[in-house]
């Protein structure tokens, strides 16, 4: 369950991004909307968002982009990968950042959109 207070920060990001304009898989506009849209079904209550699934529930398959968000309530592009792990002595699978990091302190993640269709004219 994601709360108001989290829709807020993430819709906040998402409008940074998309006047900073930084480079991310998913449009920064269309992160905006899809806050925005969720907000506006939200209302005061906690919800959870659609597409959203908890790291806890299930996992991505293997070396797939995804969306994270973490436990501060930050959103950004990922992906389900495999790192290094000192203390097995060899690799894991584990959600990374955009620059292969393990990021330990993901919630939840969703598929990347389909990208758009052109339409022949």
């Amino acid at each position: 369950m994601i709360n108001r207070t989290k829709l807020e920060h993430i819709l906040e990001y998402a409008r940074q991004q998309k006047c900073i304009g930084q480079l991310c898989k998913i449009p920064p506009g269309d992160m905006v909307e899809i806050v925005e849209m969720a907000m506006r079904k939200a209302g005061n209550s906690p919800v959870t968002l659609a597409g959203w699934i908890s790291c806890s529930d299930a996992v991505p398959a293997e070396y797939c982009d995804v969306i994270l968000l973490d436990d501060l309530g930050n959103v950004f592009p990922g992906s389900w990968d495999k790192v290094f792990c000192p203390t097995r002595g060899g690799n894991k699978m584990a959600f990374v950042d955009k620059d292969g990091v393990e990021v330990e302190s993901s919630t939840h993640w969703m598929p990347l959109p389909e990208p758009p269709q052109e339409v022949n004219q």
